[in-house]
């Protein structure tokens, strides 16, 4: 079944953002669920181990079942990118647009990570939930002593 794939923290935040703008209760009308929309009912199977499917709801089951379907859609398509579009389902479309998102995303957390101070404006996924109004901005601001840059383990 090929090795296990190691995924940077900053590209598993840029899905969950894209994905549910961190929102661990997040639903979506085909039945995608949590933090990492995990069509719970294709991958019921991977949440035996967690009390069954209705676990998809919290946040570290469902964090811990998405990355391991990232992973295995990484895998099987031999590509960053292609996995994405495997984990999105792109079938009406080629996933490109949900590919760059991620991948902008994942950029945007990476220059945050560095220290780097970035103006966003209030249309942005991480200001969505924020009271501001469209059009203002703000800056995000991170340590860069924080470790973060390292790459996802699972234990």
């Amino acid at each position: 079944s090929g090795g296990r794939i190691k995924l940077y923290q900053t590209f598993i935040l840029a899905v969950m953002a894209i994905e549910s703008r961190f929102n661990p209760f997040a639903q979506s009308p085909v039945g995608a669920q949590g933090l990492m929309q995990v069509l719970t009912r294709v991958h019921a199977d991977k949440y035996e181990d967690f009390g069954g499917k209705q676990a998809a709801f919290d946040p570290l089951v469902n964090l811990r079942v998405g990355v391991k379907v990232l992973q295995d859609c990484i895998r099987d398509a031999g590509t960053i990118e292609g996995g994405l579009r495997r984990y999105v389902g792109a079938v009406e479309t080629d996933g490109s647009n949900y590919v760059a998102k991620v991948m902008a995303e994942q950029e945007r957390l990476r220059s945050v990570a560095r220290g780097v101070k970035l103006p966003i404006s209030a249309n942005t996924t991480a200001s969505a939930g924020s009271a501001q109004q469209p059009g203002t901005k703000r800056e995000l601001e991170a340590d860069a002593g924080t470790p973060y840059a390292g790459k996802l383990q699972r234990s």
